[in-house]
């Protein structure tokens, strides 16, 4: 296939998925209960429409002058960012400057490494101008490289839910407290996590980020140790998609008041009871949704480590 006919077919392929890019920036997309994996990737899908259709306007202005073009391609995607991020807000769904960082990021990109730039610039401008833009598209996939890592690493693991053994496992972990990795109070392998909880009410953490089925399975268990000379009063709870998606009331999720004794405790929780617990219905076990350890109101800041938790037969 000689150029032209490969710029040809190039330009029919590259239209194709213009139209489809355009029709995904309205319909479809991650929701609420997606993977983190799906959510951070859908935001990059801003870049690659816009770098296709920068592509694509440079072929159609191929005759104008260069600076003519870059001008032209730069506020077109300005004003296309801007309005569909406008548009996006008025139909309900969630307009962001980010998402038109990396709009203009995709056409920048594509713009620096267009080849006339070669005869327009100095050399070494120019490939400091292309460094910069690619640390830019580095820093912007980087949180998307990061959670489907520990993405894949937790489908591996299941099912375990955490043991805090590699480095990007907290962040399937979230809420108001103070978490880290620690390596001196440790139940099993080499790191636990810290969990320091303020005086705020329903001050806790939670676990987000997980493989939802737990079909099969006999129990969730974990391992808590409390480093006071005294046994305090927590709650844990367990709820589905259903219970997330309709109110979450109290009595349509698993609720259980718990007491951790001075240094490691070992908790296991029938998945059984946790099916039976909401009023008037079953908890899927399929679309589990998350899991929390939390108190009411601390008069003083409490700190507590969690490790091994996990699914058992």
């Amino acid at each position: 296939m000689n150029k032209k006919n490969r710029q040809k077919y190039l330009q029919i392929l590259f239209s194709g998925l213009a139209i489809f890019c355009l029709a995904l920036l309205f319909v479809g997309g991650p929701q609420a209960y997606s993977y983190r994996t799906f959510y951070q990737g859908w935001g990059l899908g801003h870049l690659i429409c816009f770098a296709l259709w920068t592509w694509l306007y440079l072929q159609w202005r191929m005759q104008q002058p260069l600076w003519r073009k870059v001008g032209e391609a730069l506020l077109l995607s300005l004003l296309l960012g801007a309005s569909t991020e406008l548009l996006q807000s008025l139909i309900g769904r969630e307009g962001s400057w980010l998402d038109l960082g990396n709009d203009l990021l995709g056409s920048l990109l594509v713009l620096t490494f267009f080849g006339e730039w070669k005869a327009k610039l100095n050399k070494r401008l120019l490939w400091l101008l292309r460094g910069g833009l690619a640390f830019l598209v580095f820093w912007v996939v980087l949180p998307f490289v990061k959670v489907a890592a520990d993405d894949l690493v937790a489908w591996q693991q299941f099912p375990l839910l955490s043991g805090f053994e590699t480095p990007l496992e907290a962040s399937r972990w979230g809420g108001d407290c103070i978490r880290r990795l620690d390596r001196q109070h440790v139940y099993s392998g080499s790191n636990a996590m810290q969990v320091e909880l303020t005086t705020n009410r329903y001050s806790g953490v939670w676990l987000r980020h997980f493989p939802a089925d737990w079909r099969g399975y006999r129990a969730v268990q974990f391992h808590i140790y409390n480093p006071q000379k005294e046994p305090f009063r927590y709650y844990f709870r367990i709820h589905d998609q259903f219970h997330r998606d309709n109110g979450q009331r109290y009595s349509d999720r698993f609720n259980a008041t718990l007491v951790a004794q001075p240094g490691w405790n070992e908790v296991e929780i029938p998945l059984q009871e946790v099916a039976q617990a909401p009023r008037g219905r079953q908890l899927d076990l399929s679309r589990v949704a998350g899991m929390i350890l939390f108190v009411g109101k601390l008069e003083q800041t409490q700190t507590f480590y969690l490790d091994e938790v996990r699914l058992v037969l």
